[in-house]
Protein backbone atom coordinates (compact mmCIF):
# COMPACT_ATOMS: atom_id res chain seq x y z
CA UNK A 1 0.00 0.00 0.00
CA UNK A 2 1.11 3.44 -1.13
CA UNK A 3 0.45 6.90 0.66
CA UNK A 4 -1.26 8.89 -1.87
CA UNK A 5 -0.62 13.04 -1.90
CA UNK A 6 -4.90 12.74 -1.98
CA UNK A 7 -6.87 13.01 1.23
CA UNK A 8 -9.94 11.81 -0.33
CA UNK A 9 -11.48 9.20 -3.42
CA UNK A 10 -14.52 10.56 -4.79
CA UNK A 11 -17.04 9.12 -7.27
CA UNK A 12 -17.99 12.32 -9.06
CA UNK A 13 -20.52 12.69 -11.55
CA UNK A 14 -22.08 15.98 -13.46
CA UNK A 15 -24.85 16.31 -11.54
CA UNK A 16 -25.92 18.27 -8.67
CA UNK A 17 -24.96 16.35 -5.77
CA UNK A 18 -21.42 14.40 -5.81
CA UNK A 19 -20.50 18.46 -7.71
CA UNK A 20 -21.63 19.66 -4.60
CA UNK A 21 -19.36 17.26 -2.43
CA UNK A 22 -16.56 17.71 -4.65
CA UNK A 23 -16.65 22.07 -4.34
CA UNK A 24 -17.39 21.81 -0.61
CA UNK A 25 -14.29 19.13 -0.30
CA UNK A 26 -12.43 21.55 -2.46
CA UNK A 27 -13.54 24.37 -0.07
CA UNK A 28 -12.15 22.43 2.91
CA UNK A 29 -8.34 22.54 1.39
CA UNK A 30 -8.88 19.00 0.47
CA UNK A 31 -6.95 16.94 -2.27
CA UNK A 32 -9.35 15.06 -3.82
CA UNK A 33 -8.85 12.25 -6.62
CA UNK A 34 -11.87 12.22 -8.59
CA UNK A 35 -13.27 8.77 -10.32
CA UNK A 36 -15.66 9.27 -13.31
CA UNK A 37 -17.24 6.19 -14.75
CA UNK A 38 -18.13 5.72 -18.52
CA UNK A 39 -21.00 3.03 -18.70
CA UNK A 40 -21.80 3.72 -21.43
CA UNK A 41 -24.78 5.66 -20.00
CA UNK A 42 -27.06 7.56 -22.17
CA UNK A 43 -26.44 10.63 -20.01
CA UNK A 44 -23.48 10.89 -20.99
CA UNK A 45 -22.93 14.68 -21.43
CA UNK A 46 -22.26 14.21 -17.77
CA UNK A 47 -18.88 12.91 -17.97
CA UNK A 48 -17.46 15.79 -19.64
CA UNK A 49 -19.00 18.26 -17.01
CA UNK A 50 -17.39 15.77 -14.33
CA UNK A 51 -14.54 16.11 -15.81
CA UNK A 52 -14.55 19.99 -16.49
CA UNK A 53 -15.76 20.60 -12.60
CA UNK A 54 -12.31 18.43 -11.65
CA UNK A 55 -10.15 20.37 -13.91
CA UNK A 56 -11.69 23.82 -12.97
CA UNK A 57 -10.94 23.35 -9.39
CA UNK A 58 -7.30 21.62 -10.02
CA UNK A 59 -8.54 17.96 -8.67
CA UNK A 60 -6.94 15.01 -9.99
CA UNK A 61 -9.27 12.49 -12.23
CA UNK A 62 -9.83 9.37 -14.79
CA UNK A 63 -12.36 8.46 -16.61
CA UNK A 64 -12.82 4.60 -15.79
CA UNK A 65 -14.68 2.95 -18.80
CA UNK A 66 -16.69 -0.34 -18.02
CA UNK A 67 -19.51 -2.30 -19.34
CA UNK A 68 -22.59 -2.31 -17.40
CA UNK A 69 -24.38 -3.64 -19.97
CA UNK A 70 -22.90 -7.77 -20.10
CA UNK A 71 -25.78 -9.00 -17.54
CA UNK A 72 -28.54 -7.85 -20.19
CA UNK A 73 -30.14 -5.25 -18.06
CA UNK A 74 -33.31 -2.93 -19.33
CA UNK A 75 -32.57 -0.30 -17.66
CA UNK A 76 -33.36 3.06 -19.67
CA UNK A 77 -29.70 4.52 -19.21
CA UNK A 78 -27.53 1.34 -20.61
CA UNK A 79 -30.28 -0.54 -22.82
CA UNK A 80 -32.51 0.63 -25.09
CA UNK A 81 -35.57 1.05 -23.23
CA UNK A 82 -37.63 4.09 -23.42
CA UNK A 83 -36.55 6.30 -20.53
CA UNK A 84 -39.69 7.42 -18.58
CA UNK A 85 -40.75 10.71 -19.29
CA UNK A 86 -43.62 13.25 -17.67
CA UNK A 87 -44.06 11.34 -14.28
CA UNK A 88 -45.46 13.22 -11.53
CA UNK A 89 -43.50 13.13 -8.55
CA UNK A 90 -45.98 10.91 -6.64
CA UNK A 91 -44.76 8.33 -9.35
CA UNK A 92 -41.19 9.52 -9.16
CA UNK A 93 -41.15 9.43 -5.02
CA UNK A 94 -42.74 5.98 -4.90
CA UNK A 95 -41.67 3.33 -7.56
CA UNK A 96 -38.24 1.91 -9.08
CA UNK A 97 -37.73 4.08 -12.24
CA UNK A 98 -36.83 2.74 -15.42
CA UNK A 99 -33.48 4.67 -15.16
CA UNK A 100 -31.98 2.19 -12.42
CA UNK A 101 -29.23 0.61 -12.71
CA UNK A 102 -28.89 -2.56 -10.73
CA UNK A 103 -26.42 -2.34 -8.11
CA UNK A 104 -24.18 0.17 -9.39
CA UNK A 105 -23.31 2.31 -6.56
CA UNK A 106 -22.20 -1.05 -5.57
CA UNK A 107 -19.80 -1.82 -8.48
CA UNK A 108 -18.78 1.91 -8.38
CA UNK A 109 -17.93 1.72 -4.77
CA UNK A 110 -16.17 -1.59 -5.71
CA UNK A 111 -13.46 0.66 -7.82
CA UNK A 112 -13.14 3.18 -5.24
CA UNK A 113 -11.96 0.74 -2.34
CA UNK A 114 -9.18 -0.45 -4.63
CA UNK A 115 -8.61 2.52 -5.56
CA UNK A 116 -7.81 3.49 -2.17
CA UNK A 117 -6.60 0.60 -0.67
CA UNK A 118 -3.50 0.75 -3.14
CA UNK A 119 -3.17 4.33 -2.68
CA UNK A 120 -3.05 4.48 0.85
CA UNK A 121 -6.68 7.06 1.12
CA UNK A 122 -8.90 6.49 3.94
CA UNK A 123 -11.87 8.64 3.03
CA UNK A 124 -14.33 7.65 0.08
CA UNK A 125 -17.01 10.59 -0.98
CA UNK A 126 -20.26 10.10 -2.77
CA UNK A 127 -23.14 12.50 -3.55
CA UNK A 128 -25.21 9.45 -2.05
CA UNK A 129 -28.88 11.15 -1.77
CA UNK A 130 -31.15 8.56 -0.29
CA UNK A 131 -34.14 8.19 -1.27
CA UNK A 132 -34.75 11.67 -2.76
CA UNK A 133 -32.91 11.43 -5.77
CA UNK A 134 -35.80 8.47 -6.51
CA UNK A 135 -35.99 4.74 -5.54
CA UNK A 136 -32.03 4.05 -5.64
CA UNK A 137 -31.89 1.57 -2.94
CA UNK A 138 -27.67 1.43 -3.10
CA UNK A 139 -27.99 5.33 -2.39
CA UNK A 140 -29.09 4.98 1.10
CA UNK A 141 -27.48 5.30 4.17
CA UNK A 142 -27.86 1.67 5.38
CA UNK A 143 -26.03 0.51 2.30
CA UNK A 144 -23.18 2.67 2.51
CA UNK A 145 -22.73 1.64 5.73
CA UNK A 146 -23.02 -1.71 5.07
CA UNK A 147 -20.78 -1.52 2.51
CA UNK A 148 -17.94 0.35 4.49
CA UNK A 149 -17.91 -2.54 6.96
CA UNK A 150 -18.06 -5.07 4.16
CA UNK A 151 -15.15 -3.24 2.37
CA UNK A 152 -12.80 -3.22 5.96
CA UNK A 153 -13.48 -6.98 6.29
CA UNK A 154 -12.62 -7.64 2.93
CA UNK A 155 -9.13 -5.63 2.83
CA UNK A 156 -6.12 -5.32 4.63
CA UNK A 157 -5.86 -5.05 8.13
CA UNK A 158 -3.48 -2.24 7.72
CA UNK A 159 -5.84 -0.60 5.73
CA UNK A 160 -9.46 1.29 6.81
CA UNK A 161 -11.61 3.51 4.69
CA UNK A 162 -14.36 5.58 5.74
CA UNK A 163 -17.35 6.20 3.49
CA UNK A 164 -18.74 9.42 3.50
CA UNK A 165 -22.33 10.06 2.20
CA UNK A 166 -22.98 13.87 2.92
CA UNK A 167 -25.88 14.10 1.66
CA UNK A 168 -27.58 10.88 2.90
CA UNK A 169 -30.02 12.55 5.03
CA UNK A 170 -30.69 16.07 2.88
CA UNK A 171 -33.13 16.69 0.62
CA UNK A 172 -31.85 18.20 -2.90
CA UNK A 173 -33.08 21.58 -2.31
CA UNK A 174 -30.82 21.96 0.86
CA UNK A 175 -28.21 20.60 -1.64
CA UNK A 176 -28.79 23.07 -3.82
CA UNK A 177 -28.91 25.90 -1.01
CA UNK A 178 -26.15 24.76 0.88
CA UNK A 179 -24.01 24.90 -2.75
CA UNK A 180 -25.53 28.25 -3.44
CA UNK A 181 -23.60 29.48 0.08
CA UNK A 182 -20.06 28.35 -1.88
CA UNK A 183 -20.94 29.75 -5.21
CA UNK A 184 -21.60 26.78 -7.12
CA UNK A 185 -23.13 27.65 -10.31
CA UNK A 186 -25.55 24.87 -11.18
CA UNK A 187 -26.95 26.42 -14.62
CA UNK A 188 -23.24 26.14 -15.62
CA UNK A 189 -21.50 23.85 -14.00
CA UNK A 190 -23.85 20.37 -13.67
CA UNK A 191 -25.69 18.11 -16.02
CA UNK A 192 -28.83 16.04 -15.10
CA UNK A 193 -30.51 15.15 -17.78
CA UNK A 194 -30.99 11.47 -19.00
CA UNK A 195 -30.97 12.37 -22.61
CA UNK A 196 -28.15 13.79 -24.30
CA UNK A 197 -29.65 17.17 -25.92
CA UNK A 198 -28.66 20.60 -26.30
CA UNK A 199 -30.78 21.83 -22.77
CA UNK A 200 -32.02 19.76 -20.40
CA UNK A 201 -35.13 17.85 -21.47
CA UNK A 202 -37.24 19.00 -18.41
CA UNK A 203 -39.55 15.78 -19.03
CA UNK A 204 -37.32 13.35 -17.25
CA UNK A 205 -37.50 12.49 -13.67
CA UNK A 206 -33.84 13.41 -13.31
CA UNK A 207 -34.85 16.37 -14.92
CA UNK A 208 -38.36 17.38 -13.03
CA UNK A 209 -35.98 16.45 -10.18
CA UNK A 210 -33.34 19.24 -10.60
CA UNK A 211 -35.85 21.49 -11.63
CA UNK A 212 -37.44 21.25 -8.03
CA UNK A 213 -34.38 21.45 -6.12
CA UNK A 214 -32.89 24.83 -8.00
CA UNK A 215 -36.27 26.40 -7.83
CA UNK A 216 -37.12 25.33 -4.21
CA UNK A 217 -33.33 26.26 -3.09
CA UNK A 218 -33.58 29.60 -4.12
CA UNK A 219 -32.32 29.72 -8.02
CA UNK A 220 -33.71 29.12 -11.54
CA UNK A 221 -33.65 26.30 -13.24
CA UNK A 222 -30.52 25.73 -15.88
Amino acid sequence: MQKSKCDAVLLLSGGIDSTTVLEQLTKQGKKVFCLIFDYKQTLSKEIAYAAQNAKRLKQPYKIISIDLGFAGSKCSLISKTKISVNRDFKQIDSSIPTSYVEFRNGILLSYAVMFAEVNGIGEIYGGFNGLASGQYYDDTLPFIKAFEKAANLGTSPAFNVRIRAPFSMMEKAEIVKAGRKIGIDYEKNTWSCYNNGDRHCGKCDSCKQRERALNLGGCENG
